[in-house]
């Protein structure tokens, strides 16, 4: 357990998972397909200038713990391609894809990259910080695909094996770059809860045992920050969530990952009863997702410390900071508004003033 000192001592902390919605200056700075012309696009003295104002957002808003809006990512899965070659544009929609393919043996070309995006983040507020690195059974659901990948990885397994390494080795890079908390993405374990994606798969219970251990191998020697798992039911803007049920089916996968804080999801309907939050292992902290990221209505502050104050009924204050579902714009394609995440966001710091003056 590495648990910020910071974090620990900010009752109700206020804060992010990870994304915000890219303004259309940021979308037409970064070329149609990530990869290294991306990843210089991405780091611009305009996107620098771009992400201070996301930042700046945030801090207005009131929140403890912001991230850079992940302004300089095509989505939060295609950091990788920045990172590594090998990825080929997909861009079906019959059998859906996820906008990449990993199409050829990785090659790392941009090293620390994503320690890059925390540097900057840190020097640039005085706010506690989140990053973002997707896990690596989600990239192997999502990128490898049996007819375009197979020459590369023959398997699945053996490609998400290779992006766990390279993704540990960022790791150990950021973990030494002063962000409070390093978060791995990880949404495709959660929509196992769905029995109708969970059938979809010959032995779900391989599935989750897979995406368990490679993040645990991919944390391997990271002692020096604090880490966090999200998990959601996937982000669709307007149409909504990707997968309906509560965490009780991956609930004795998520004990044996090896993380700090576990962010979660409760404010849609389809999340089930927060009472899961009991069965959670008492030295586990909790991002509980009292914010809705999809919609667009705007929560009261009164309705966000009323879900809060559900799951206190179940968990100790202590362990319990405050955060929206998931990110506001998992990619590029998300089209919202700025004004709504900052208006969310301004009431959940609303609300965790509240409760930082009702329960001390």
């Amino acid at each position: 357990m590495t648990i910020s000192q910071r974090f620990a001592q900010t009752r109700f902390a206020s804060g992010v998972v990870g994304s915000l919605p890219r303004p259309l200056m940021v979308r037409e700075m970064l070329p149609q397909t990530p990869g290294p012309a991306s990843a210089e696009a991405a780091r611009s003295k305009q996107m620098d200038a771009a992400v201070h104002y996301a930042i700046a957002m945030q801090e207005l808003a009131g929140l403890d713990l912001v991230s850079d809006g992940e302004w300089r990512r095509h989505a939060y899965t295609h950091i990788i391609a920045d990172i590594a070659t090998g990825f080929t544009e997909d861009l079906r929609t019959e059998p859906h894809r996820w906008g990449i393919s990993i199409a050829e043996p990785m090659q790392v070309v941009k090293p620390g990259l994503i320690a890059e995006e925390a540097r900057f983040l840190v020097q640039a507020t005085e706010c506690m910080t989140k990053v973002c690195v997707p896990s690596p059974y989600l990239l192997g659901v999502r990128l490898w695909e049996q007819g375009v990948s197979s020459k590369a990885y023959p398997s699945r397994d053996g490609f998400i094996e290779a992006v766990a390494r390279i993704l540990h080795d960022e790791l150990l890079a950021l973990q030494e770059t002063g962000v409070t908390v390093v978060q791995v993405d990880e949404p495709h374990l959660c929509v196992l809860v769905d029995p109708s994606y969970r059938d979809s798969f010959d032995d779900a219970q391989y599935e989750m045992d897979l995406a368990a251990d490679m993040i645990n191998g991919m944390l391997t020697g990271i002692d020096k920050v604090q880490t966090a798992l999200h998990l959601c039911r996937r982000n669709y803007g307007r149409r909504g969530w990707g997968a309906e049920g509560g965490y009780e089916p991956i609930i004795e996968t998520m004990k044996k990952i090896a993380v700090d804080q576990y962010v979660m999801e409760f404010s849609i309907p389809v999340a089930g009863d927060v009472a899961i939050l009991k069965q959670l292992p008492d030295d586990k902290l909790i991002g509980l997702g009292a914010v809705e990221c999809r919609f667009e209505e705007i929560d009261t502050t009164e309705q966000i410390v009323g879900r809060v104050e559900a799951a206190l009924q179940h968990v100790d204050k202590e362990r319990v900071s405050i955060n929206p579902d998931c990110g506001f714009a998992p990619g590029l394609e998300m089209d919202m508004p700025l004004e709504e995440p900052y208006q969310k966001l301004s009431n959940e710091a609303a609300a965790s003033a509240r409760l930082r003056e009702k329960y001390g």
